[in-house]
């Protein structure tokens, strides 16, 4: 009879031997839906390149509400390459010096992880016009193109080690009569172990050639697999019976979705496919991947893993051995598990978090995303016209962060909300270190008002490196199911302490994007042309204007004998190359052409606009809208046009918004979609003081708002 079981026992091994190279020999590309896709967690990225841009980019990738990525910044490309080899993360983002970019992927890590970050990094970047170009640092086996080949592999082993101990457990009965005969059983497993390791070694390096590992590597790798799963199978079937077998075979085919990456297990929070991808088949998938393609990095969790089921199994299956008479079919629950339920389920909690969870733990995501941004959002009483609106400006004391600003470009987004733009901002003196950055932005509904704030407490536009800061000048929103925000700026050089210690380099854009009801995050930040304080070269975005899928940036520019004004020209582009100055178009005053010098002059600088302006569409007219000779003039003024080209003809002085010895006024802004009446216009003014304290007064640092009525 004992023979006739090991003839038995073996002719399984055979069968099952032979499915298992089945197995691993078949493509399964067109079989398996879920391998084309990226598992479900979040896949680390590494972001490397000059500051601010790569924490721009990682901002950009960590802001959207369903995060695909967890980015963060690397402090050099070789620390990047080498957390890339040590599968710290997934890829790296490279950022280049212009508008291409590299991304370093480890397809030998799963091919679908890296297709995965692709798309999520090469959309991220199209958003404000940038590309990517991958690069596999680490790549699949040539006759492997889907990088299937450890999958397979490493599920075939899983398998392998649950058929085994199901046949000796069928052939055997569930328990053996004594620990000398579980030794029996376990030598005999052991062997199949062997067996299963070298043949899985030769079908895949040899035959198949899909994984380029070590081969006696790999052959250990396999026998340890089949052995630690069988060993934990045989002491599931000696206290469980069938039970026990069903419930190692239903850690395989959970497992198998999370060695895969298949969308079903993605709804569940993160923890739990970290942790099904660690049964078997995620398990030896990953140890495969490690000696295949990542010089073993990682692959000592497993084989720890392997061993201490394989102890834990002899040591169960022994101890059920001695309790109780063996069984020929696997029918009965272990006696001991009946008379001691409670203790048993306890136990078996213990004994899964000793088996998966402690080896899976360094793999679980950490989700700490650096920043991207949040709205710490006030509640208020929401103005309702100017009135109210200037009464809450001139008492505001709860937005925090916020203390007064100047300029205050606004615009609205599709959900409804407002956001402003303001240039140099001052803080509370306890709010930062930084008591005045740059920009700031301002977000707000009909309940609340909140600072637009990054983590670090910088502008929302971050200075450059060399510490040249932006202004913001114009802004204005466009809706593709998610708000793209572009903010034109100046770029800005302190040159000294006083008011009008400052010089302007040039124009420059940011692009942010905006979920519904979420903060705004800055994809890119362009400066547009080189570095240069010639005033007689036009500032572009110092006012623009959207129609359709075109935008209008206006610039201003002036001579030091011209005037005290600011001279207008106009650029032309689609939104979607505001950021390569190439593809502008330029009115020369008959047509659009390519050469910027030739712009002609729509207003001129005697007589003209302030530097920073607004220029608006209401029915079939165009309106420019400023205060005439900048700094020295005292009347608002609007232009009218039929077009966007012009002709601009001033009408009379809308309203006097006069300067003083120690008060300043200045850059009036146009805000059409702020408490709306036909006919007539909502303007700020920003103010300043030469002499005041605008710390201990932030009134005197905070716009004004009027009602004008349009010619």
């Amino acid at each position: 009879m004992r023979q006739r079981g090991v003839g038995l026992t073996a002719a399984g091994f055979v069968i099952a031997m032979v499915l298992t190279a089945v197995l691993v020999r078949v493509d399964p590309a067109s079989e398996l839906p879920g391998l084309s896709q990226a598992a479900p967690r979040e896949i680390p990225v590494a972001v490397v390149g000059p500051d601010p841009d790569a924490a721009t980019m990682r901002d950009a990738l960590n802001g959207p509400s369903e995060h695909a990525v967890a980015a963060r910044v690397s402090p050099s490309e070789k620390a990047a390459e080498a957390s890339l080899r040590d599968r710290a993360v997934s890829a790296v983002v490279v950022m280049g010096d212009g508008a291409d970019h590299e991304l370093w992927v480890a397809s030998g890590g799963g091919t679908a992880e890296a297709k995965k970050v692709e798309k999520v990094v090469s959309r991220t970047l199209a958003v404000s016009g940038q590309t990517v170009r991958v690069v596999d640092r680490i790549p699949v086996a040539e006759r492997d193109p889907h990088g299937v080949g450890p999958f397979r592999l490493g599920t075939a082993w899983a398998i392998l080690g649950v058929a085994f101990a199901a046949l000796l457990g069928l052939v055997f009965g569930a328990r053996s009569a004594s620990a000398s005969l579980v030794v029996v059983r376990f030598a005999g497993l052991a062997a199949g172990a062997v067996v299963a390791g070298l043949g899985g070694a030769f079908l895949s390096e040899v035959v198949v050639r899909r994984v380029d590992a070590p081969f006696l590597g790999l052959a250990g790798l396999g026998a340890l697999v089949v052995l630690g799963v069988g060993s934990m199978t045989l002491a599931l079937i000696a206290w469980f019976g069938r039970l026990g077998l069903a419930l190692a075979i239903v850690g395989l085919v959970v497992g198998i979705p999370g060695a895969i990456g298949a969308w079903p297990l993605t709804p569940i929070p993160v923890v739990w496919p970290t942790l099904l991808a660690w049964l078997p088949p995620g398990a030896a998938t990953w140890a495969v991947r490690g000696l295949a393609y990542f010089d073993g990095v990682d692959v000592e969790r497993v084989l720890l893993m392997m061993m201490l089921w394989t102890m834990i199994g002899l040591t169960a299956t022994s101890v059920a051995a001695t309790a109780v008479e063996p069984r020929r079919a696997l029918r009965d629950l272990h006696p001991s598990l009946r008379a001691h339920p409670v203790g048993a389920t306890i136990g078996a909690f213990v004994l899964t978090g000793i088996l998966v969870v402690t080896p899976a733990l360094p793999a679980f995501t950490a989700t700490d995303l650096d920043p991207p941004v949040t709205v710490t959002c006030q509640t208020t009483r929401t103005p309702t016209n100017v009135k109210e609106l200037n009464e809450r400006i001139e008492t505001v004391s709860d937005v925090d962060g916020f203390v007064g600003g100047d300029v205050g470009a606004s615009t609205f987004l599709a959900d409804g909300r407002g956001l402003f733009v303001f240039g140099d901002t001052i803080r509370r003196t306890d709010y930062s270190s930084r008591t005045m950055v740059r920009n700031s932005m301002l977000i707000f509904d009909k309940t609340c008002a909140g600072l637009v704030q990054r983590r670090d407490r910088d502008a929302v536009i971050p200075d450059r490196a060399d510490g040249v800061g932006y202004w913001p000048m114009s802004v204005a929103a466009v809706d593709l199911g998610r708000d793209l925000v572009g903010v034109m700026a100046q770029r800005v050089e302190q040159t000294g302490d006083d008011l009008f210690g400052f010089r302007n380099l040039g124009p420059a854009v940011a692009i942010f994007q905006v979920e519904p009801g979420r903060a705004p995050v800055l994809q890119r930040v362009v400066d547009l042309g080189e570095d240069d304080p010639d005033t007689s070269r036009p500032v572009w975005g110092a006012a623009a204007t959207v129609v359709g899928d075109s935008v209008y940036l206006y610039g201003t520019s002036r001579t030091s004998d011209g005037g005290f004004g600011w001279a207008v020209s106009v650029a032309k582009t689609r939104l979607v190359d505001v950021t390569d100055q190439s593809k502008w178009r330029y009115w020369d005053g008959e047509r659009w052409q390519r050469d910027a010098k030739q712009a002609a002059q729509l207003i001129g600088q005697d007589g003209g606009v302030s530097q920073t302006f607004s220029v608006f569409r209401e029915g079939k007219r165009w309106y420019a809208l400023s205060k005439r000779a900048d700094f020295v003039g005292t009347d608002l003024v609007v232009w009218t046009a039929p077009g966007p080209t012009g002709p601009f003809t001033p009408a009379p002085p809308v309203a006097k918004i006069p300067s003083t010895a120690s008060a300043l006024r200045y850059m009036p802004l146009a805000h059409p979609q702020l408490f709306p009446e036909k006919g007539t216009m909502v303007v700020s003014v920003s103010r300043n003081t030469k002499d005041g304290d605008v710390q201990a007064d932030p009134s005197l640092y905070r716009p004004e708002f009027l009602r004008i009525t349009l010619p």
